[in-house]
């Protein structure tokens, strides 16, 4: 999920780094810290050939319809006290109704390169064009949720948080390698975004694409002293290099390609305490309700 790209301690790092940028999708449901490893890719990184590694296969009713969930972490379910019931994918599915089967590639610690590079954008367009492409109506993919960008910026963690070159927002905005740092992952998210869309978009171009913005995980929380750094991340602060935020393009790439924008920030504004998992990032029961509440109610309208 979303981390801040300006400076926190390195105790927060370390429980960022524990909780988001692990690619362990074998983690036990309870357990809301898989093991991490490090990754040492560029946000500037260009796409090449995907090399499938998920293993996870359309096992669903090939006759029936199906959900594809997209994503990291959140959609993989981390902070749930049971990912395959409390996390929003399954609450999703569970809206759809009974007879809608489910294809989870969410994969935590993906970013909007790697969700490209392992595969699993490459096997949800395949489904999709085999199961809407054939003769029978019934087994379509009808609805695939999104949400992506989180951890566009954990090199900015490693390279410049843990050994304190910018020490502080205010520090921070004043040092051009900083500023650099976020505008660079800002400047991959939109072109990665765009073509993740575009690939989906291109697989059945009456998809219904539910792209969902990212919530400030420190708002409300008992970490408020950072949520200032959420806000700038996630939506701009005026006046600063930074006016607007991720969301900001994952907005704009929505709209561009005809997604269904279903805007999970508001909703988690000042609800930290109630909404976040124990790890500080990831929602709990609750909050991934509130997610599957917002698409569900989003792709109804």
């Amino acid at each position: 999920m979303m981390r801040s790209p300006l400076l926190l301690p390195a105790a927060i790092i370390l429980i960022l780094t524990l909780a988001c940028g692990s690619d362990d999708n074998n983690a036990t449901p309870a357990d809301p810290t898989p093991t991490t490893s490090p990754r040492t890719a560029s946000p500037t990184r260009t796409a090449r050939t995907p090399t499938p590694t998920t293993s996870t296969a359309d096992t669903a009713d090939p006759n029936a319809p199906l959900y594809i969930a997209l994503g990291d972490s959140l959609s993989y379910g981390v902070g749930a006290t049971n990912r395959a019931t409390t996390a929003f994918v399954p609450l999703v599915r569970d809206g759809l109704g009974d007879n809608v089967g489910l294809l989870n590639l969410g994969h935590s610690g993906d970013d909007s390169f790697e969700i490209t590079e392992h595969g699993h954008l490459e096997q949800a367009v395949g489904i999709i064009e085999r199961r809407n492409g054939d003769t029978n109506a019934n087994n379509d993919v009808v609805l695939v949720t999104l949400e992506i960008g989180g951890n566009d910026l954990l090199d900015i963690y490693f390279d410049l948080v843990v050994p304190g070159t910018c020490p502080n927002v205010e520090e921070g905005l004043q040092k051009p390698v900083c500023v650099n740092a976020i505008g660079d992952a800002f400047d991959a998210l939109s072109p990665n975004l765009r073509d993740i869309l575009a690939a989906l978009r291109e697989a059945d171009p009456d998809l219904r694409i539910a792209l969902m913005t990212l919530y400030n995980p420190f708002s409300g929380s008992a970490i408020t002293a950072f949520e200032p750094i959420g806000e700038l991340a996630l939506e701009g602060t005026p006046g600063t290099p930074f006016p607007e935020g991720l969301n900001d393009i994952i907005r704009a790439e929505g709209n561009a390609a005809s997604a269904t924008l279903v805007d999970i920030y508001p909703a988690f504004v000042g609800k930290g305490d109630e909404y976040i998992a124990l790890d500080l990032i990831h929602p709990n029961d609750a909050g991934y309700r509130v997610m599957a509440d917002a698409v569900l109610a989003a792709i109804d309208n």
